[in-house]
């Protein structure tokens, strides 16, 4: 195809297009009834920021011009887009409508890349052939919906809660589906949609509704999709583990590394107490090597979810061994127990919380 600027200028574009077939050697074909053509977008469902081709159907035979109109009728001359010429060879030819993201392709179809939402419109193309005693016609309207979004874009819920999401789109949108960790959400009787089915209601929040949400809008001629929406559903900790189980007796000078486990969305945070004393650890393993008698006794890992405001804790008793019986090491420690665990949603990490904190039966 020629460039932009290398047909003559544009108003010698209206003199009658076939001057150039009448002048040659060739004997004009008896006029027939031009075919009706409609026109296919490709992809049906064209989206802002895509391509889009508008092609004839069935694509003219004999073609000798093709005039595309950002228009419903072709009598305005500012609305011309481009000429298609096909003989003797292809060329085009751009008018004042064209944006430069306009080319013609075979068959007289129109290529637009590109798209923003200025495209949206009705779209003519007038086609004259070496057969038809008139042009054919065709007008389609290319409707270009803008990518919706969904608010908020993150949301973090109590389980057992409820959440709100509204999906935000063009007006001219007249379907608005919605979908979870892309599967289309199937309606029962705990998702509460508005009228439209732009806002998404879900109470009773479970763990399984911790997903990412998008909405999807449609109109006759276009699709398009939000990008994702995470909901992050908060529970626990009910319970908490210290691995390994105890009671555990530890030879003097070696290492002892234990890990403190509970189910917590987000994760909680952690304290580590030995003997009614804090620590200062605050990680989810506590490493330590122990070099004194005193380092063995009872080890709390204390865990709190900030956002659930819960509190869950266990222990495990830890011996320490070397030459002959460690001192301070009674028949009662012993008997305790090899680990605890006690939920407390109002506790509070160290001070007379700790304090308060006993022994349990783990069973």
């Amino acid at each position: 195809l020629g460039a932009k600027g290398a047909a003559p200028p544009y108003q010698s574009l209206w003199s009658p297009p076939a001057a150039s077939v009448l002048g040659s050697c060739l004997q004009p074909a008896p006029a027939q009834t031009p075919t009706p053509v409609t026109i296919v977008l490709t992809p049906p469902s064209p989206v802002v920021g895509g391509g889009v081709s508008l092609a004839p159907q069935p694509p003219p035979q004999d073609l000798l011009t093709c005039n595309w109109y950002r228009s419903a009728t072709v009598t305005d001359p500012n609305s011309l887009i481009l000429i298609y010429v096909q003989y003797p060879n292809p060329v085009q030819n751009n008018g004042p409508a064209h944006t430069g993201r306009e080319t013609a392709g075979p068959g007289c179809a129109l290529n637009i890349a590109g798209l923003t939402l200025s495209d949206t419109g009705s779209y003519t193309v007038q086609i004259q052939s070496s057969t038809a005693a008139t042009p054919v016609r065709s007008t389609v309207v290319l409707q270009i919906l803008p990518k919706p979004t969904v608010t908020p874009n993150q949301t973090l819920v109590l389980e057992n809660g409820t959440f709100t999401l509204t999906c935000n789109s063009s007006p001219s949108a007249n379907t608005v589906l919605w979908l979870r960790d892309g599967a289309s959400l199937v309606p029962s009787e705990r998702l509460g949609l508005s009228p439209d089915n732009r806002t998404l209601t879900v109470p009773n929040v479970t763990r399984g509704d911790d997903a990412a949400y998008q909405c999807e809008v449609r109109n006759p001629v276009s699709t398009n999709r939000s990008e994702p929406s995470t909901v992050m559903v908060a529970y626990g900790p009910n319970s908490a583990q210290i691995d390994p189980p105890g009671p555990i007796a530890l030879t003097l000078g070696l290492l002892l590394n234990l890990t403190c486990i509970a189910d917590s969305v987000p994760a909680p945070s952690y304290r580590w107490v030995l003997n009614g004393t804090d620590s200062k650890e605050t990680g989810s393993s506590l490493t330590f090597n122990p070099t004194t008698w005193a380092q063995q006794g009872t080890y709390e890992c204390w865990t709190h979810n900030p956002v659930t405001g819960r509190t869950a804790w266990a222990s495990v008793a830890v011996r320490v061994t070397g030459t002959g019986e460690s001192p301070g090491w009674s028949n009662t420690l012993q008997t305790q127990g090899s680990q605890v665990w006690h939920q407390r949603p109002s506790a509070v990490l160290g001070g007379a919380g700790l304090q308060g904190a006993g022994w349990g039966d783990c069973g």
